[in-house]
């Protein structure tokens, strides 16, 4: 999200406000679910829930608002204590005629049906103005109503102005992490300011500025610093001549390379190479200035330098514990699945030796984290609101739940200095479904596959988007039935009786203790039964567990397995 290009569509915008609300819910854990009739702002006042938009989740408490368009479904559960929150709907769109550029810009960015949300840093401004806003939507006359048109447009400038100010995590982070991920896995490819700014949506002074904030430094130089890395790496490990090296690198014309190289480290390139040759074999002064550079780690928060290897971390999600597993190590402490308290998966070879308990992902144990003293603690965004408490503790790094696992093995690779085991087992993975997908596809022979949830008297249908779905529809090449084919929305909530619309070949039903009630009667109903899926006997069930919540390299294997084993492996 590009602050600034919102706001150049807010100026020009014509707005009409629907409704202004007010709303108190009572203390619940049920689904409370409706469908937005217009674009919408909701600001949470009081209290605690899980709010789901289109299936995105948000842990929402007071402070917490998030923006939605017309048609989004808007499900509050999970309620504590009394929660009470503002919702106001609008309208908003372009007067025409207007310019192309604008058009363009408004297919691109689309600030009134984006979906977006924060913690507000300064709660008191957006408070006053909503409830002027309540108190003028009340009054019968015309002028009331122009003050809520009035009022709204200073709502949207204090959000944006502390949107901007925070560089919430839609904005700059995503796009400095997505470009320093591009910068990693192509630096010895041509690369300018202007081809990074291209690829990202976003204009060359924008992008170097967001740079610096968040390393120091602008995208050119952390491609050089990248580069220099690289050929040091080459230099020290292996016997290629120079030219070969500066090609490698990115570097067409050797000669410009060493002396760039020379700038960077203060000597030539083979003299680098003569002194990491003595270096093996004896303790070299000259050595020192030659270590690698302490890693980087860039997170949604900004990034952390590495000034040692840790050796105690402690993980906020339960994802990661899968991602260390699979590099052969172990942390001294994660939290657990909150919907399976009783033990860490079986899946994940019984319970890991000397792991600390700390809790859920939603509710983490602070006492238990002190007293671990951890060198590092890895979360994500669903503990933003206690980021600053955990910097109390120890370093710490913010990690996007929902990336694709591979990326934050990557990340957890480099934290743990095993970038090499990290590929190794990413690619391991691949090979494996390359070599499924051609089998399921002769097997198949097009028949639908689909991913369901059943939750409290719902049911959560996954679509392409979702990044588990996406191990069957992108990964193995399965197809989805119609209702999945969504790449903006990760799921959505259909009824038992929305079910027979679906009309899949195949179910793969996911199932955790907590809705395990509901899920048992759902198989009992005569909807269920009457489904051509499960007349076939196409129904597989399988532990949400693994399939969502320890989201790692070793969960997707088993995922991966087990759909080989209910297509392949059957009768």
């Amino acid at each position: 999200m590009i602050v600034e290009n919102h706001l150049i569509l807010w100026n020009q915008a014509l707005l009409k406000i629907i409704d202004v609300q007010r709303s108190e819910r009572p203390i619940s854990e049920y689904l409370q679910t409706s469908k937005l009739a217009s674009s919408a702002i909701l600001y949470i006042v009081k209290g605690r829930a899980r709010l789901l938009l289109d299936g995105n989740e948000h842990h929402v408490e007071n402070g917490y608002v998030c923006h939605a368009g017309k048609g989004t479904v808007l499900t509050i559960t999970d309620i504590t204590d009394s929660f009470e929150y503002y919702l106001i709907m609008y309208k908003a769109s372009l007067p025409l005629p207007c310019s192309q550029d604008l058009i363009q810009l408004l297919a691109r960015t689309k600030p009134f049906d984006s979906q977006y949300a924060c913690v507000v840093s300064h709660a008191a401004p957006l408070l006053n103005t909503l409830s002027r806003m309540e108190q003028e939507w009340e009054q019968p006359e015309a002028m009331g109503r122009l003050q809520v048109k009035s009022l709204f447009y200073q709502l949207i400038c204090e959000l944006m102005g502390q949107l901007q100010h925070q560089q919430m995590e839609q904005d700059s982070p995503d796009m400095v992490l997505q470009a320093v991920r591009y910068i990693d896995e192509h630096y010895a490819e041509p690369i300018t300011a202007d081809t990074l700014a291209m690829l990202f949506n976003s204009s060359s002074r924008t992008m170097q500025r967001m740079f610096n904030k968040r390393l120091g430094l602008g995208p050119i130089d952390y491609l050089m610093q990248i580069r220099i890395d690289k050929a040091k790496e080459l230099l020290s490990g292996t016997k290629a001549g120079l030219k070969d090296i500066s090609e490698a690198v990115g570097y067409l014309d050797n000669y410009y390379f060493s002396r760039l190289f020379k700038r960077y480290t203060g000597v030539s390139p083979s003299m680098y190479r003569e002194s990491m040759q003595q270096a093996l074999t004896v303790s070299s002064p000259m050595h020192a200035p030659f270590h690698r550079s302490q890693p980087t780690i860039i997170h949604l928060k900004g990034e952390l330098i590495l000034q040692r290897q840790p050796e105690k971390i402690a993980l906020l999600d339960p994802q990661f514990l899968d991602h260390f597993l699979a590099l052969g190590e172990q942390p001294a402490g994660s939290v657990m699945d909150p919907d399976d308290l009783s033990n860490f998966p079986e899946y994940l070879f019984g319970k890991p030796r000397e792991v600390t308990v700390l809790g859920t992902m939603h509710g983490p144990d602070l006492e238990a984290l002190r007293s671990l003293a951890p060198d590092l603690i890895i979360c994500t965004e669903i503990q933003s609101h206690i980021f600053a408490s955990l910097t109390q503790i120890a370093p710490t790094v913010m990690l996007k739940r929902n990336r694709d696992w591979r990326e934050t093995l990557r990340t957890i690779g480099r934290i743990l200095g095993k970038k090499l085991e990290a590929e190794q087992v990413i690619q391991l993975y691949k090979n494996k479904i390359n070599g499924l997908k051609s089998q399921l596809a002769a097997k198949m022979s097009g028949q639908s596959v689909t991913l369901i949830r059943p939750l409290d008297n719902a049911i959560r249908l996954h679509t392409c988007a979702h990044r588990t779905a996406a191990i069957l529809y992108t990964d193995l090449g399965l197809n989805p039935p119609k209702q999945a084919i969504d790449r903006k929305r990760t799921s959505s909530l259909i009824s038992l009786e929305g079910l027979p619309e679906v009309d899949a070949d195949h179910y793969f039903v996911l199932t955790n203790n907590h809705y395990k009630s509901w899920s048992d009667e759902l198989q009992t109903t005569t909807t269920w039964r009457g489904l051509r899926a499960v007349k076939q006997h196409h129904i597989y069930h399988a532990k949400s567990s693994i399939w969502i919540a320890y989201y790692g390299p070793i969960a997707m294997n088993h995922v991966v397995d087990s759909v080989a084993k209910a297509f392949l492996d059957a009768k």
